[in-house]
């Protein structure tokens, strides 16, 4: 059992409008109030704490009574959580100070539990609806059903001023089939992912290519008034551009992510720090462009869903400049040089290739703890098992041409 997301476009009506926007309006309005209680809280000063109950107690928030209960309570269970985990000394996410949510972030959200809701019986696939407390039924694009226990639903609204809802189910996942095959992957610029088997995916350069359409856009808004109508609209278009980017990146991420968890047992990659690495000014739009962590978050949560090994290697290891064939290191290499030859063996390497396959050989070694002999052995059995079918970086190039004209 997994618990599995479904993500779908909501079309509320106007008054339908009205209502989610108090709701977001009274969820933040809690948060910042337990959070400010949480900030002026001293060991000699009287209890601060506050809850849904005593705000719609007072007179001043009597509106409070008019939301869904149930987003209140999950929201005040979601801070009581986060404050638990800020002292726990033992935690290994580190967590920052709590923030207050500010109205004119545009971004929104609130989330109901399962069992507030019926479980399945509030989502209607024939009708296209989905049933909340205290609304009448609101509409929404069904692409796909779901046969698990309903955990939660989350409604949310992006600054490009469009509803979604994204139903939390437990269902079981089939797994995959044993390939017997495994791939070692190498993360780039010029190329989005190098596999230690040669194939080069290329980068498509999303945000790149709208980056002339959105500086134009952004100019326009710069020059309307504060606070004006017009402002409003086009902050919206701004929005949509940066939404439209975000979300051919996430379609290239996963499938390219699904293909290779479909294709391969044990999937190995290198523990990049990406936070640091976009401190690199030269570099950092670029990497942004990229997005390794959403590939590797990808690959991971799917690799657990269908029963793959997904591992990380050190992000220390030095895969680019040590042979994959003997084991030796080259001296100090920069990053212009893409080709080099051993000086132990006379391997000729290209350098993204090779590094793919020692971040393989070290992923090997590190789970399973083979040696130099066995891991040989292990490579010469695997180069015997049926080839896969590869969807080559041109097929994958033709598929993001076909995005881009949809």
């Amino acid at each position: 059992m997994v618990l599995r997301a479904y993500k779908y476009r909501a079309y509320p009506t106007r008054e339908q409008v009205e209502f989610l926007s108090q709701n977001f309006g009274c969820v933040r309005l809690l948060w910042n109030k337990l959070v400010s209680a949480f900030h002026s809280w001293s060991p000699t000063g009287p209890n601060p704490y506050v809850s849904e109950k005593s705000l719609k107690d007072n007179p001043e928030f009597a509106f409070m009574n008019d939301v869904i209960s149930y987003a209140l309570q999950q929201k005040r269970m979601d801070f009581d959580e986060t404050k638990k985990q800020y002292f726990n000394k033992k935690r290994k996410v580190k967590i920052g100070k709590m923030k207050f949510k500010s109205k004119s972030s545009n971004r929104d959200s609130f989330r109901i539990p399962g069992q507030a809701l019926g479980f399945s019986a509030c989502v209607n696939f024939d009708l296209g609806t989905i049933k909340l407390p205290k609304m009448s039924p609101l509409k929404i694009i069904i692409d796909r059903k779901f046969t698990g226990t309903l955990k939660s639903v989350t409604v949310s609204r992006n600054p490009s001023n469009q509803y979604f809802v994204s139903v939390l189910v437990e269902e079981e996942i089939e797994l995959k089939r044993n390939t017997g095959r495994s791939i070692g992957i190498d993360l780039g610029l010029t190329h989005l992912a190098i596999l230690s088997n040669g194939i080069k995916f290329e980068n498509p350069r999303w945000f790149r290519e709208s980056q002339a359409k959105l500086k134009k856009a952004q100019q326009h808004l710069a020059r309307k008034t504060k606070g004006s109508n017009r402002r409003k609209k086009q902050r919206i278009k701004v929005a949509r551009i940066h939404q439209k980017i975000a979300n051919q990146r996430n379609w290239f991420h996963h499938n390219l992510s699904s293909w290779l968890v479909s294709n391969f047992d044990v999937i190995c990659t290198e523990d990049l720090s990406v936070k640091n690495m976009v401190k690199n000014h030269c570099l950092s739009k670029s990497i942004s462009d990229a997005g390794w962590s959403s590939l590797v978050s990808m690959i991971s949560y799917k690799s657990s869903w269908y029963g793959r090994t997904f591992h990380k290697i050190d992000r220390w290891e030095p895969t680019s400049k040590t042979c994959s064939c003997c084991g030796a290191k080259a001296e100090q290499m920069n990053l212009s040089i893409r080709e080099w030859v051993c000086n132990s063996c006379g391997a000729s390497h290209d350098r993204d290739i090779n590094a793919a396959r020692n971040i393989l050989n070290t992923g090997l070694k590190d789970l399973y703890s083979l040696t130099s002999a066995e891991l040989a052995d292990y490579r010469r059995r695997e180069a015997v098992s049926p080839e896969v079918e590869i969807p080559m970086a041109s097929s994958m190039k033709r598929l993001a041409d076909l995005y881009r004209k949809a």
